[in-house]
Order: C-alpha cells, then structure tokens, then sequence
C-alpha cells in the first residue's frame, strides 16, 4: 500500500471524528439552550410541571427527529 493511499484514509477518519465532534457539540448547545429557555419560561410564568416536562420532550425529541436524517 502506497503511502498516498495510507495517508489518504487517515485523513478521512480524521475528518470523521472532528464532524462527529462538531454535531455533538453543537447538539449538545441547541439542547441546553431549549432546556434554559423553556425553564425561564415555566419559572416566571408558574405554569404546572407536567407540561414544563412534556415541552422539554418534545423540544428534544422534534429536535432529534429534524436532525437525524441530517447525518
């Protein structure tokens, strides 16, 4: 195997592992950001816990539905 071919598939693991990186990070931002907002949101407005509950659900789980075919 030539050295161009080795250096090759390095190459595009390495790009690999840092675009993984980059979507967990970046999902890791989007979900936190939804979980202070909707926090801040039921804290100053009192409203009951079940649905503080059901709207950080199904913030994340729309989020995850929107972005799994992304990848």
């Amino acid at each position: 195997m030539s050295n161009d071919r080795r250096r090759s598939s390095r190459g595009g693991a390495g790009r690999s592992i840092v675009s993984l990186g980059t979507r967990l990070f970046l999902d890791a931002v989007v979900v936190t950001l939804w979980v202070v907002f909707v926090t801040l949101v039921f804290l100053t407005t009192g409203w009951p816990q079940w649905a503080f509950y059901t709207a950080l659900i199904l913030g994340v789980g729309g989020y995850v539905q929107l972005t799994a075919s992304w990848w």
